[in-house]
């Protein structure tokens, strides 16, 4: 756990965003959008620049940091040099994939619009990256976004492959896909298909790449619990 006031910043930034976001116009998503990627760089920067001892592993230099603050693709290769184990329930290229959407946003003025779907999408991720570097979630007011079906999926998907990870010894991230699902299918044949069929739906969520309907994702939250369910009794 490393709470301590360092964690103010990107706590604020993030209720900014969520306070924008209950406002609900195009504007309050743009406001949001870019506040929620400040929060993340600030996140990043912040842990990477704690002490060695208050974080308890080897960080980089003042010099490198410095270095790497300029640009956030550097950014994150610093954050995964030096923090690996604590990039669970995203992807880099997660956040550099919004990264860059809000680059967009914030050098085209008032001419582009976001939806609301991506800005919930990368509420919930900055909150996963948050927690995962200083042990706990931010300690912001709730809103109706935060309980929103796009949130409880990423939320529940998030807990349920922590879980499923820990069942697991270490392996190549290159083929965490596959030892995943190959586990699953050896516990049950349906939780496998299952898993598949999930990780699909939440790397399109993730990234965007098609229209997500209420309705659909209240369907992916059913077969959520439901592959948790399997895996729970099977491994009891």
């Amino acid at each position: 756990n490393l709470s301590g006031p360092w964690v103010d910043g990107p706590t604020e930034l993030i209720q900014h965003a969520v306070d924008h976001l209950d406002a609900g116009e195009d504007f309050d998503r743009r406001i949001a959008m870019v506040s929620i990627d400040n929060a993340v760089e600030l996140a990043i920067k912040t842990y990477l620049g704690l002490p060695e001892r208050a974080r308890g592993s080897k960080g980089p230099s003042r010099k490198e940091l410095a270095e790497c603050s300029e640009s956030f693709p550097s950014l994150l290769d610093l954050l995964q040099k030096y923090a690996y184990d604590r990039i669970i329930g995203f992807s880099l290229d997660d956040i550099e994939w919004y990264h860059r959407i809000r680059n967009q946003l914030y050098h085209s003025g008032n001419g582009i619009t976001v939806e609301l779907s991506k800005v919930e999408t990368y509420l919930e991720l900055a909150i996963i990256l948050f927690k995962n570097l200083f042990g706990n979630n931010p300690s912001i007011r709730k809103s109706g976004v935060l309980n929103s079906k796009i949130g409880q999926f990423l939320q529940l998907w998030n807990i349920f492959d922590d879980e499923l990870r820990k069942k697991l010894p270490p392996k190549d991230h290159q083929m965490a896909y596959y030892w995943r699902r190959d586990y699953l299918s050896t516990i049950n044949p349906e939780a496998g298909k299952l898993w598949e069929s999930l990780a699909m739906f939440r790397n399109e969520l993730v990234h965007g790449l098609s229209e997500i309907d209420s309705e659909k994702i209240g369907t992916k939250l059913a077969e959520l619990k439901r592959l948790s369910e399997i895996v729970e009794n099977a491994t009891k």
